[in-house]
Parts: C-alpha cells; sequence; structure tokens
C-alpha cells in the first residue's frame, strides 16, 4: 500500500488527460513503478514461508501430526538436529538453501527488467550517437 501511495498522482491525471483507460493506468503505471517494492515483499514472504516453524510446531506439539501432514522443512530439520543426526540436518539445510536461492532468484529474474528497457536504451543510444 505504501507502494501505491508513492506513486505522483500527476502520473494519473496526466494519463487521464492523454485518454488513458484505468486499466491502462494500471498496468503501464502502477504496475511498473510497484514492481522493485513487490519484489522485495514477494522474495521476504517466499523466504518467511519457507522457513515457517512456530506456527505448526505450537499447534501440533511438535509431532506435525496427523500423520506428520503439518510437518514443515524446517521442523524437520529440527528433530534431525534433536536426534543428533546432524549429517542428515546439514544436508536438509543444504537443500532449503538451495531451493529457497533458486526460487527467489526466479521471483528476482521475472519481476525486474521484464519489459526490456535495457535493451531500448541500447538501441536508442546506437542511433543517437552512431
Amino acid at each position: 500500500m505504501a507502494a501505491i501511495l508513492g506513486i505522483d498522482p500527476c502520473l494519473y491525471e496526466a494519463a487521464e488527460i492523454d485518454g488513458a483507460s484505468s486499466n491502462q493506468m494500471f498496468w503501464r503505471i502502477t504496475i511498473p513503478l510497484i514492481k522493485p517494492i513487490m519484489a522485495y515483499v514477494l522474495i521476504t514472504s517466499l523466504i518467511g514461508g519457507l522457513q515457517m516453524f512456530d506456527v505448526p510446531q505450537i499447534l501440533t506439539n511438535g509431532t506435525g501430526s496427523p500423520d506428520n501432514t503439518s510437518t514443515t522443512m524446517i521442523m524437520y530439520l529440527n528433530n534431525h538436529m534433536y536426534s543428533k543426526n546432524y549429517g542428515m540436518a546439514g544436508a536438509i539445510s543444504t537443500i532449503l538453501f538451495i531451493i529457497c536461492a533458486i526460487l527467489c532468484l526466479l521471483v528476482y529474474k521475472t519481476m525486474t527488467d521484464t519489459d526490456g528497457t535495457k535493451d531500448r536504451t541500447k538501441k536508442r543510444r546506437r542511433t543517437v550517437h552512431g
């Protein structure tokens, strides 16, 4: 919400004067201007979701019941740490890191520079200077 409130209202006024519809203003003004903040929020929420521990731990008394359906990866890691199975705990944490890194990179790549502005800038420089 803070990102949307941070957009200059003059942009919407200018688009309205130019005859843009509300749908066009949303997709061409609002979404591109809040993309950096949306990327940050999505990545931090993704990491928080993958590392969820407290809510299922409290609700299921650490058992993940019924039938381990509520066990998260961090709860599984914690169970191996308490059973002194450090090799498996290390492997789980490494896999969790790799999954988290891949998903964060995927979100970052899809949220940044999808409109090809870098390519347009390069083309513009070539035509002006060369």
